[in-house]
């Protein structure tokens, strides 16, 4: 999946790049903590940064379905007291379906939590006629549920254009409720060719997904895209006919991998040098994203969380780039990257402990490798 650079686009980018820098200077070994948690097809991202201050963005599902033994609040806690963590200073609810939203009156209720982060009231009504025991998971039934247990914390809703410091890593928000940011961020690239031939999309998954929160992480030369489960129509407002987000250094796969997100056009626009999915051996993963995603100019490496047994062995990375290969052997490993200040990428597969580390974006050159593939 190595690609060939084009010499005078990464030097355009990482000139950018420069652009991009924060205020605030930050020292050749600070380094931001990425760890992608197995929710088992859930959502759990946890952001640490040198200030060992965390962000979460999203907290899986509730306690009797999704992750189990533990479930998706005690493997955000686990993870959380790994890193040497007492508290997470933010958490992000991007939008409140299950898998997302679920989690967090358990976490809320077991470990200290800051400022919560959110786009506001829910949108999406469930079908008429639907089941009981199904009813009992949509939105309209879960975000009560949060809305009780985020009592007694700060809280604050996101809006388009939106920004947040939390220690040296930079938040813009670019997508929130259904809108889109209405300028665009210092390096983006313009028009996207994709774009002239995108037809909107009849399905969504349901209205919560559009009405996602997406940021653009920065932290030193590094960004990073992390867009919950943000629509194919939405990305087309995202960057078409004009790119409002740029390039990025990482970009954490929309939607679980689904094929109702991910389109041509946003992958173009982002061109990541690194992706990681966390997608479910049985949820997201889906065969048109992995191939978007691997089409991406940029794209040095995707790292799965799960294989995706849909897409067999022609529709999945190497075994060697997947947190837990295995449905019968899960173990619920993650996937972690490591960025530098100065844009280097270290990405480690938890299950195994290798890793493998990506240079600078204008460094040019093959990917330096950590402990050898087992």
């Amino acid at each position: 999946m190595q690609r060939t650079r084009n010499r005078w686009s990464s030097l355009c980018y990482g000139l950018a790049a420069l652009c991009l820098l924060p205020g605030a200077a930050l020292a050749d070994d600070d380094k931001l903590l990425v760890e992608a948690i197995d929710v088992e097809g859930g959502a759990a991202t946890l952001y640490i940064t040198p200030e060992h201050q965390a962000l979460l963005i999203d907290s899986g599902w509730p306690a009797d379905i999704g992750a189990k033994n533990p479930d998706s609040a005690q493997r955000i806690i686990a993870s959380a007291r790994r890193h040497g963590l007492s508290k997470l200073d933010y958490v992000l609810i991007t939008h409140y379906h299950v898998d997302h939203v679920g989690g967090m009156p358990e976490l809320l209720a077991q470990f200290p939590v800051g400022t919560l982060l959110d786009h506001g009231p829910v949108r999406e009504v469930p079908p008429p006629g639907m089941p009981p025991a199904a009813a009992a998971l949509q939105p309209a039934v879960l975000h009560p549920k949060y809305v009780e247990a985020l009592r007694g914390h700060e809280h604050r809703t996101l809006k388009p254009g939106d920004t947040l410091s939390i220690g040296s890593l930079h938040l813009t928000v670019v997508t929130s409720d259904g809108a889109t940011i209405d300028h665009a961020l210092p390096g983006a690239a313009g028009t996207i060719a994709e774009c002239d031939s995108m037809k909107p999309m009849d399905k969504d998954g349901g209205e919560e997904n559009a009405r996602s929160v997406g940021v653009v992480l920065t932290f030193g030369r590094s960004r990073i895209a992390a867009l919950g489960d943000l629509t194919w129509n939405m990305e087309k407002q995202l960057v078409c006919p004009r790119d409002k987000v740029g390039p990025v250094d990482l970009f954490i796969v929309s939607h679980h991998g689904a094929n109702l997100s991910n389109s041509p056009a946003l992958l173009h626009a982002l061109s990541p040098r690194i992706a990681i999915m966390d997608n479910g051996a049985m949820k997201g993963g889906d065969v048109e994203t992995y191939e978007t995603v691997s089409r991406s100019p940029r794209l040095v490496q995707l790292w799965q969380l799960h294989f995706a047994q849909s897409g067999g062995a022609q529709h999945n990375v190497p075994e060697t780039y997947i947190a837990n290969p295995s449905a019968t052997g899960d173990t619920h490993a993650s996937l972690e990257a490591t960025v530098s200040s100065q844009g280097a990428i270290t990405v480690t597969n938890d299950r195994t402990g290798y890793s493998q580390t990506y240079p600078p974006s204008a460094a040019g050159g093959a990917p330096r490798k950590g402990r050898e593939a087992p």
